[in-house]
């Protein structure tokens, strides 16, 4: 070391300026490199703002949020499957419901459009979910959106002509009547006959969200059913597939117009006062549909109807009798009865329902609605063999099980079913032999009993639908000493049923629960019966599901 230094200071004065000038070069250089990058940073943060900015007003304003609404559903869904993947305990799981739900429910929430719809589906399956998931979930009624005039305007203009205010119609109200999560419905008055309409036009933004939202579902679906071990990509693609349907009003009106056919040239229903409003197809397309307009009482005003002197046994007689003949007899069942969808009107001194929204219908298979219409038979006549012989062939693990799903109620005598997750596999144990109409059928006679309940149970409904199974096996059934016996024993069971629901009636009127409200009714005793066969399985049922 002192060698070198020594070597250093007998250099030559210049040698020594050299080295030191090429030392400061290097120094400088260093931090003009340094300056250069700390220059660069903010260009880059610009330029990555930028971008991200673009890409935000693109996505917020063109592709109507499409990729915000789908990190958001892929990362929540992806948190809470990971989190219930990673549970060590029963305990743990019970622990992380509570948060889980709040989760997705703000996504839905969030999300709104589609999402909203799945989320009322999940609703609608009522003890399937963990109670917490039911609180949240039933919200999401209350959740629809409206747009603005402007938008609406857009689309009427692209549909009817720019002209269409003065061309198409006298008059059309700027606010809307009513608003659902695929469409909005506005009053006018068409200018060619004076006809009042209403005039259903489409959210904008449903178009270019429904595919991608689809996708985002299906991919979810097989996530979990790879985390959980559940087949639910078997029942998310048919919901799918039905949900996509629902965005085509010209589906719709086509729908609207076989369903009244039916009606029509059925002498079953010829004195029931059934009635689905005229579609004006000329001026309607896939995002407008114009119907005929109706006055009336939804049968969401349980009030207003009594006020108005309405017969709530007539109405619910009406709309249990008209979803029977579709379910058992027609094979085309409108999949979405809730009373929002239902009003009564009076014509001619006849109390009159008329059913509205034709979107979501599904059509069964012969075979299915067989088979579907002889499993109520068979339970009405406590034919355990006939019951086990259906279950095997859709696919079904456990026939108390498929009982209970006919009867809503869980099923009984299975033993311990650990969760909804079991309960799931028995339903699903041969893919390839289960019919995926079941599912939507199963949600229209939940919609259904809730409505039946909720009017005061004025009506036995188990037997007006287990007369429609029965009449439609019979007709088909050959005449033998076999079959008239299992018709006599039908017909008996039938008048027992009818004997407990009147003595059950009078003893609610008598204690003042005729219009319902105090559980004094046939479908309170049902619903109690669901309650607690769920709990003895260790889940619960939430008022309002």
């Amino acid at each position: 070391m002192f060698l070198a230094s020594r070597s250093w200071h007998n250099c030559s004065p210049a040698f020594r300026n050299s080295k030191n000038l090429g030392l400061r070069n290097v120094h400088t250089s260093n931090n003009l490199n340094r300056l250069e990058q700390k220059s660069r940073l903010p260009r880059l943060f610009a330029i990555f703002g930028g971008v991200a900015g673009t890409c935000y007003l693109i996505d917020e304003y063109y592709l109507q949020s499409l990729l915000q609404r789908s990190v958001r559903a892929i990362s929540v869904l992806s948190y809470v499957a990971y989190r219930y993947s990673t549970a060590s305990s029963i305990t743990e799981i019970q622990a992380f419901h509570e948060q889980g739900a709040k989760s997705i429910f703000d996504m839905l929430a969030a999300n709104k459009g589609l999402y909203i719809k799945l989320g009322q589906a999940i609703a609608n399956q009522g003890a399937v979910f963990p109670v917490a998931y039911q609180k949240h979930f039933v919200n999401l009624y209350d959740a629809a959106p409206v747009d603005s005039w402007d938008l609406v305007d857009r689309l009427l203009r692209q549909s009817l002509g720019s002209n269409y205010e003065k061309e198409v119609f006298e008059y059309i109200e700027h606010n809307p009547i009513a608003s659902a999560l695929i469409a909005q419905v506005h009053k006018a008055k068409l200018k060619l006959n004076g006809d009042v309409v209403a005039v259903k036009v489409q959210h904008p933004y449903i178009a270019k969200q429904m595919p991608v939202d689809l996708r985002v579902y299906r991919l979810m679906s097989w996530v979990y059913s790879k985390v959980f071990d559940i087949p639910l990509t078997f029942i998310t693609k048919y919901v799918a597939e039905q949900m996509f349907k629902e965005t085509n009003f010209v589906t719709e009106a086509a729908n609207s117009e076989r369903l009244a056919s039916l009606l029509a040239n059925d002498p079953h229903v010829q004195n029931l006062d059934i009635y689905v409003p005229e579609c004006y197809k000329d001026l309607s397309s896939k995002k407008i549909l114009i119907t005929e307009w109706i006055e009336g009482i939804s049968l969401t005003d349980k009030e207003k109807l009594i006020d108005n002197s309405y017969s709530l046994p007539r109405v619910m007689y009406q709309y249990i009798t008209v979803f029977a003949r579709q379910i058992f007899e027609y094979g085309f069942v409108h999949s979405d009865p809730h009373p929002g969808n239902l009003l009564v009107r009076k014509i001619g001194g006849r109390q009159q329902l008329v059913i509205l929204d034709h979107g979501l219908y599904i059509s069964l298979p012969e075979k299915f609605r067989q088979e579907y219409s002889e499993l109520w038979e068979a339970m009405f006549n406590m034919d355990q063999k006939k019951v086990n012989q259906v279950s095997a062939e859709w696919g079904v693990g456990s026939s108390e099980f498929l009982r209970g799903m006919a009867q809503l109620r869980p099923p009984t005598n299975m033993g311990k079913v650990p969760n909804a997750i079991e309960l799931m596999r028995e339903l699903l144990s041969d893919l390839t032999k289960f019919p995926p109409d079941l599912m939507f059928i199963m949600r229209t006679m939940r919609m259904i009993q809730n409505l039946n309940q909720t009017m005061g149970s004025p009506v036995n409904r188990i037997n007006v639908l287990t007369k429609s199974a029965i009449y439609l096996v019979t007709d088909r059934r050959e005449f033998t000493l076999k079959n008239w016996f299992i018709s006599i024993k039908s017909r008996f069971f039938i008048f027992i049923s009818e004997t407990v629901f009147l003595f059950l009636r009078a003893r609610q009127i008598l204690l003042g629960d005729k219009y319902g409200g105090k559980g004094e009714g046939m479908e309170d005793f049902i619903e109690e019966h669901i309650r607690e066969s769920a709990k003895s399985m260790g889940f619960e049922i939430v008022d309002g599901l």
